[in-house]
């Protein structure tokens, strides 16, 4: 089943957020974001063989590192746990390095560890055809974002094939491709059907600002940049100019607040208590994507650095846990 989904590694052009690897050692990884190292990717491992887990993929035992079962219930694990969970099960993830400071809760992995790869586009057009009804069901999402089922491609465990029996799937990781501009009027379809409460999507005790319910799917759009010169981070390198500064400020430009890495405009800057220059707001922690809009008044700690944009190199606020802004 997974060679149905899987593409040889040798066929891989870039990196793309959002992708999925299949690994030598057969666990699966996840890339986040649109800046890598030569060679590799920034990711997450998500799930790992285990002869004790509780996973099924293809009648193999897997466990994962960023959900776990707590008296019953699945809870998410913290952002940080997560990392030190990977370098249990993997320890010579730890020892390559360094990373970019951006990247400080994902773990470096080398394109030569991993079999192939799972194209979103490529997946979905495979789950439609051995499953009718995901084609039905991504057909009528599509007709609910107004846009082409093309544009459409598969994340999570749909990029890979496994696939629950149709009474028991609930939920379907789409990715969205398009120009930025696009993406903003989708994300606006999006926000006007959740304003029906029924649509929301609470879980993990959140509300989602980007899930939503269609017809009893629960559906996890992931956004993707269609166009590499639309993706506001242009390089790796970052230097770190200042450690744990505090800051608030007010956001002035959202465009980019629905992708991995988020990066938002501030202006009304104040760094610990005192004012100054508007900048970028990098948030590198796909758990708050969509949170975070024009007009809001944000407050945090961050690092201080220079950062490499599209329109040049600037002084910017990084974090790398999302955790650590809020709405005042």
């Amino acid at each position: 089943m997974i060679n149905n989904y899987m593409l040889p590694i040798e066929k891989l052009e870039r990196v793309i957020d959002s992708s999925y690897f299949l690994r030598k050692n057969l666990s699966f990884a996840f890339a986040q974001g649109y800046c890598h190292p030569r060679g590799g990717f920034y990711g997450k491992l998500i799930n790992y063989p285990d002869p004790e887990g509780t996973l099924n993929i293809f009648g193999r035992k897997y466990s994962n590192t960023n959900k776990r079962i707590v008296n019953g219930a699945l809870e998410l694990i913290p952002i940080d746990g997560q990392l030190d969970l990977h370098y249990q099960v993997e320890p010579e993830l730890m020892r390559r390095g360094p990373r970019a400071a951006f990247a400080e809760y994902h773990a470096m992995f080398a394109l030569s560890d991993c079999i192939g790869f799972f194209d979103h586009r490529h997946s979905l057009q495979v789950a439609m055809q051995i499953h009718p009804w995901i084609a039905s069901r991504v057909r009528e999402v599509a007709e609910l974002l107004k846009i082409p089922v093309d544009r459409l491609g598969a994340t999570g465990s749909l990029a890979y094939g496994k696939i629950e029996p149709e009474h028991e799937h609930e939920d379907l990781d789409l990715t969205i491709y398009g120009s930025l501009e696009e993406h903003r009027r989708i994300f606006s379809i999006i926000r006007e059907w959740l304003k029906d409460p029924a649509h929301r999507v609470i879980e993990f005790g959140k509300l989602w600002p980007m899930r939503f319910f269609y017809r009893e799917t629960l559906v996890c759009p992931f956004f993707i940049y269609e166009r590499p010169e639309e993706v506001p981070l242009a390089e790796c390198d970052m230097e770190v100019v200042q450690e744990d500064v505090d800051f608030s400020g007010c956001v002035a430009d959202d465009r980019h607040s629905i992708f991995l890495p988020i990066v938002l405009r501030l202006e009304e800057v104040k760094l610990s208590g005192e004012k100054a220059s508007g900048m970028p707001l990098i948030i590198y922690d796909s758990s708050v994507r969509g949170e975070f809009s024009n007009g809001n008044s944000l407050a945090g700690r961050a690092r201080r650095v220079r950062a490499k944009m599209r329109d040049g190199e600037c002084e910017a606020l990084l974090v790398t846990n999302g955790s650590a802004v809020s709405v005042q």
